[in-house]
């Protein structure tokens, strides 16, 4: 296949670097007459004659550019490469797995397919212990998501509804229902209920004996939990159809308990306590109890960790998640209760899928095209040097303050939103360039310099946005030791 390369002049260097080693493609380059790659158009190579190539690759950034007609005109495929010059040889290599696109850079493509391709392979296991309402339960299968709703009575109908259908668009597998140590058993009951609508699969943690039994008369698929305190629960209620987890640190008696349950009902899960401090105990016991017991299905609480520990917690979760596989736990148990662990469950979620999809294909967690990298990134692309190619001034602030006669802007985030009030309008939406362009739209801005700051603080309220972090309006976002 003979390949057509385009660039720019700042990227020439990269660009000839990275093709250099490539010997499976003819492949040719050419710099166009423009510095940044990015702002290559059509008309830069309207006049080339590409009738010998087979493929011309273009930059990944210049997507909205009218390649589709310039493809027509010249007969030739041209489509857009990767977004960095340095990614040119991962692109050639997956090649022949990928469409490429006018519209996403060939980088993208290569990291959605992977993906999903891990998604599916992952989801195919069908080796499994049992099944609780459809959702598979040990075996080789994929870890299960169970998401706690702590004090889940005291919540109203709305609420309840929110956090359960946020909790399962996050990627919980089971719904808990926790109940806190006072509660009205008739509430109990509502909340199942209400639950059941939404969720096939509804776990209630409790160790009393009573709002056990409210549960399961209500619906409830999963018991947490039955330890030797409130072993009794199980003797008045017929389980055979339900799942019980058996909470214990005592790993000969967990085995006990576990052997004794089974009489009542053949979903057992056993729960040695992950803990904090004393982590390093837990996991021994875990794995003791793995080794005991090779099949029963055992529950790993990683909320115990993030909660208790100022960590962010998509780190800690993909190393519990690894380390939970390693072991062989069939079951990831978290909540959201503290705004610092807001996201575990989609965190835990992503992470069950690229630990399995790793010890399918014996390879560490990386390069699936899954990842939790949300604040690093996993390659560090080389830096075009600038400076000895284009003039350019140090940039200065301007210290003058001059109000626009159209008006200010307030801006806050609420209920997973961006807010941007202006005395005539009020906006609302996730990303910054939508609220912006609608700003603009409206004539709402007149002088450069506000637009500008408009700009910078709806970005900066977007990305607050996207990490869970607290925005407000004119002061610098917290990154903790990066500030």
């Amino acid at each position: 296949m003979k390949i057509l390369i385009i660039t720019g002049r700042l990227a020439e260097g990269i660009v000839r670097e990275r093709c250099k080693d490539i010997k499976e493609y003819d492949i040719e380059i050419y710099v166009a007459n423009v510095d940044v790659a990015a702002f290559i158009t059509p008309k830069h190579i309207k006049n080339l004659e590409l009738g010998d190539y087979d493929l011309v690759l273009v930059p990944g950034l210049t997507a909205g550019a009218k390649w589709e007609e310039l493809e027509r005109e010249k007969g030739v495929t041209i489509r857009l490469g990767p977004i960095h010059a340095y990614d040119i040889p991962y692109v050639l290599k997956n090649i022949e797995k990928i469409q490429l696109s006018h519209k996403i850079p060939a980088c993208k493509l290569i990291e959605s397919i992977k993906a999903e391709e891990i998604l599916k392979e992952v989801e195919s296991i069908d080796d499994f212990i049992f099944e609780i309402n459809g959702v598979k339960i040990g075996g080789n299968s994929r870890m299960k998501i169970v998401a706690e709703i702590v004090n889940a009575t005291e919540l109203g109908r709305d609420e309840l509804i929110n956090k359960i259908n946020y909790y399962l668009e996050s990627g919980a597998d089971i719904i808990d229902l926790g109940i806190p140590l006072e509660y009205e058993t008739q509430r109990v009951k509502n909340c199942v209920k209400i639950a059941k609508d939404y969720c096939d699969v509804i776990s209630i943690d409790t160790f009393s004996p009573k709002a056990i039994k409210a549960g399961i008369d209500s619906g409830a698929d999963m018991v947490m939990s039955i330890s030797l305190e409130n072993f009794k629960a199980i003797q008045c209620i017929q389980l055979k159809e339900r799942a019980i987890v058996v909470v214990e640190r005592d790993i000969n008696l967990l085995r006990s308990l576990v052997n004794l349950v089974k009489k009542y009902t053949d979903k057992v899960i056993a729960d040695p306590i992950l803990e904090i401090p004393n982590i390093i105990d837990s996991l021994i016991r875990y794995k003791r109890y793995r080794e005991m017991d090779s099949t029963t299905p055992i529950l790993f609480g990683t909320g115990n960790v993030t909660e208790l520990m100022d960590a962010d917690s998509i780190g800690i979760n993909a190393v519990l998640a690894y380390i939970a596989e390693e072991i062989g736990v069939d079951l990831l148990f978290t909540t959201e209760t503290s705004p610092k662990t807001k996201g575990c469950i989609k965190e835990l979620y992503y992470a069950s899928f690229m630990v399995k999809g790793a010890k399918m294909r014996k390879t560490p967690p990386k390069d699936l095209g899954l990842s939790l990298l949300v604040l690093k990134d996993k390659v560090k692309y080389p830096e075009i040097d600038f400076t000895s190619n284009l003039s350019f001034i140090e940039a200065e602030e301007e210290k003058k303050f001059v109000r626009d006669p159209k008006g200010d802007f307030k801006i806050w985030l609420a209920e997973g939103k961006i807010v941007c009030s202006h005395e005539k309008l009020n906006i609302v939406g996730k990303d910054a360039k939508s609220i912006f362009d609608t700003i603009l739209k409206a004539g709402l801005v007149s002088r450069l310099d506000h637009a500008s700051y408009l700009g910078r603080e709806l970005k900066k309220a977007e990305i607050a946005l996207k990490l869970g972090k607290n925005y407000t309006q004119d002061q610098e976002l917290n990154f903790g030791i990066y500030n």
